[in-house]
């Protein structure tokens, strides 16, 4: 297996200002000082040979997007939820069905909060939040079964690989909920355990996963170490220090008349998502306070292939509509080698190449190609 080497590692993630090797031998990568943002940084797709094009999703009467929150792919089809609703796509947009339907029956889903399509089983999993199960449809739409979520527990996201579920639950301790459900032998094992309760915090601490060679990653806000996920354990892969950036505990802990026992004596960071491809590294995060103004965006980015990282940067194209600017996000799927960002139609209608598009259409899906 290809892991993170010295070279790829320095996806330095943000602001290098310090690596090295620790006792245990992991690297270790700081993001602590937010004088060294360049918000005005532009690199070019075509330099980064990362290939944009646009995919505009079918406007019906059927087929009406406010917004979209979740977006997975397959091999051949798109889908997402909107407004609690699962929609499906072919890889031109053209909008094929609804997958399942909001209720409390037993082929039903109460509130579609993560979804996942499983190539090989040719079914799609939904983690329905609220009703406390995970339904299983197949590509066509037909329920095939549905099994009860953990009760100890509120999972929010789950992740499959190879039979088995990977649940992870959202909180402020170092090390957050990992349980691995065997779909099979219908067996739980908890691969670690939060070490705290949520208290009053202001700000909960995130779990973000990412898939690389074929092995799953994990890296929970409030702690240092991105774990490479095992069938039945966790395993420190390498280290990510966000040191005085890091929001302590009392910076985010309400009192009776809703401030903190401690002002922040600086800028503090946000990770919103952090993640791997096969040529590249991304870290999307906010800084509290930046040049005046409150949670700025921004995207760093390591070009693995040319051994060149950038603490943020604007990614443009001579197709504007295609820039990534502005720290707007990129999305990953379940398929590798493309990502994803979501420009509403009205951003786009009547600009060179989307002039069929109408301002109150559906979004349109923005994919780079980055293997």
């Amino acid at each position: 297996m290809k892991t993170l080497n010295l070279t790829g590692l320095l996806l330095g993630l943000l602001f290098c200002s310090c690596q090295r090797e620790t006792d245990s031998g992991l690297l270790s990568l700081t993001l602590n000082d937010a004088g060294l943002i360049d918000p005005d940084k532009e690199l070019s797709l075509d330099a980064l040979e990362m290939k944009g094009d646009a995919i505009p999703l079918e406007t019906t009467d059927d087929c009406l997007i406010k917004n979209i929150s979740v977006l997975e792919e397959s091999s051949d089809f798109y889908w997402l939820i909107s407004d609690n609703l699962i929609y499906k796509f072919d890889k031109s947009g053209r909008f094929l069905q609804h997958i399942g339907a909001v209720g409390q029956g037993p082929e039903e889903y109460v509130s579609a909060k993560a979804i996942q399509p499983v190539e090989k089983e040719h079914s799609l999993y939904v983690m329905d939040y609220f009703g406390r199960k995970m339904t299983v449809y197949d590509f066509d739409g037909r329920f095939l079964h549905s099994f009860k979520l953990p009760e100890e527990t509120w999972m929010d996201n789950f992740r499959y690989k190879n039979g088995k579920i990977y649940y992870l639950t959202t909180g402020n301790s170092v090390m957050p909920d990992l349980y691995c459900y065997d779909v099979q032998a219908a067996r739980m094992d908890t691969l670690c355990k939060r070490d705290r309760e949520m208290g009053t915090e202001g700000f909960m601490g995130q779990t973000f996963t990412y898939d690389l060679d074929d092995c799953l990653y994990m890296f929970h806000y409030f702690n240092d170490t991105v774990y490479r996920v095992g069938e039945n354990r966790i395993e420190p892969a390498w280290l990510f220090r966000t040191g005085k950036m890091k929001w302590s505990y009392d910076e985010l802990t309400l009192t009776a008349d809703f401030t903190t026992k401690v002002r922040p004596d600086g800028p503090r960071v946000q990770i919103f998502d952090l993640f791997e491809t096969k040529g590249y590294a991304f870290a999307f995060y906010t800084v509290s306070k930046y040049d005046g103004e409150l949670m700025k965006p921004f995207m760093a980015l390591y070009d693995k292939k040319q051994d060149l990282f950038y603490p943020h940067t604007n990614l443009v194209s001579p197709n504007a509509c295609l820039s990534v600017d502005k720290g707007m996000r990129l999305m990953k799927t379940s398929v590798p080698g493309s990502l994803y960002a979501i420009r509403e139609a009205a951003d786009l209608a009547g600009k060179e190449g989307f002039e069929m598009i109408k301002e109150d259409d559906n979004p349109v899906l923005l994919r780079y190609a980055c293997e």
